[in-house]
């Protein structure tokens, strides 16, 4: 049976800004545990004290999605902390215009 969003693990790529930032925020804000993953540590800091601030939980792990080394490591940091991954939202990009 799924999980409502309060009772979720997400795990959030690319959540250091844009709409993964936000995607966070509403998530943590609605009592998603929330880990924070993308290359701008002291962004995600930022993302995680506001998640906090809104009464959420938040896991910070920096992570470069092009490497799965460092991919493999956000998924057992998130199962440490919670103990579990409910929802992997994959955002991280990069633009070029």
């Amino acid at each position: 049976m799924p999980r409502t969003v309060n009772e979720q693990v997400v795990v959030i790529t690319g959540a250091s800004s844009g709409i993964g930032r936000e995607t966070a925020v509403m998530l943590g804000e609605r009592g998603a545990s929330v880990v924070l993953a993308a290359r701008n540590e002291a962004a995600l800091h930022e993302v995680a004290k506001e998640i906090e601030r809104l009464g959420g939980v938040a896991e910070v792990v920096v992570t470069d999605v092009a490497e799965w080394p460092q991919v493999e490591r956000l998924a057992q940091v998130a199962v440490r902390r919670f103990g579990r991954i409910d929802t992997w939202v994959n955002n991280a990009a990069v633009s070029t215009y």
